[in-house]
């Protein structure tokens, strides 16, 4: 599928030469820098200090629906650099390199657990309509590609209009998502394992709501990949 998505000789972030690689040695050395010091939670791949539990406070109290979530790196630095471009700047050449690098991520982390499809977080209709693409099926097209699995951005919909999750606090986030998502085609989902593709997970209540209705059309199990997720030292130091 390198045809498909060629990756170019220059990196595309800051234009220096990165031959055979989408980023330049630096840049991919900063989005790499985390790993030093963090790890992602087993379950929500939320980021803890490297030297602690394995699983964050969240989880221990109610883990997910979906069986494993990971993310790239951390909502900071170059990684919420690119993503802010690519979201809310319409640079969209960022599609298949950050694409891509969720791919890395799904071969680096989830070991065995094969999926069987490729499924994007839908956009409202309304906030589609405005931005004209949606980030996450964009990702997830060149993850897809990058790795053989099938794509359908057709699997799950949005039922209503919510507010941005990013003005809302984590009570708020999950009630505004309470009965936003449906499937529209279940015999697509049913015994299948899916990979659910977003842009961030920050509490995760967009991932476990589009898990929850998966989940009651059949599938056997999801895992979420994200560019970015948040750092849970607050939470897991206060207990």
């Amino acid at each position: 599928m390198k045809w498909l998505f060629p990756r170019p000789s220059t990196c595309v972030w800051c234009g220096r030469p990165a031959p055979g690689h989408d980023f330049c040695s630096a840049c991919r050395q900063q989005l790499k820098g985390w790993q030093e010091f963090y790890r992602p939670c087993l379950y929500c791949g939320r980021l803890l200090p490297k030297e602690g539990e394995k699983i964050c406070g969240h989880c221990r109290q109610k883990p997910p629906p979906f069986t494993m979530a990971r993310a790239a790196g951390p909502y900071q630095g170059l990684l919420k650099e690119m993503i802010w471009a690519f979201k809310y700047q319409g640079r969209l050449s960022l599609a298949a390199p950050l694409g891509r690098l969720l791919a890395q991520v799904v071969v680096a982390e989830m070991g065995s657990w094969r999926p069987e499809l490729v499924v994007p977080v839908p956009l409202t209709p309304g906030r589609l309509k405005a931005r004209s693409f949606n980030q996450a099926e964009l990702l997830g097209r060149s993850l897809a590609a990058e790795l053989g699995l099938a794509f359908d951005g057709s699997i799950i919909s949005r039922t209503k209009e919510t507010a941005p999750q990013i003005n809302l606090s984590r009570e708020k986030r999950w009630q505004n998502l309470a009965g936003a998502f449906q499937i529209t085609v279940p015999e697509k989902t049913k015994g299948r394992r899916l990979l659910l593709v977003d842009d961030v997970l920050t509490t995760g209540a967009t991932a476990c709501a589009c898990t929850g209705v998966l989940m009651k059309g059949g599938t056997t199990g999801v895992a979420v990949v994200t560019l970015a997720t948040g750092i849970e030292k607050s939470f897991y130091f206060s207990t």
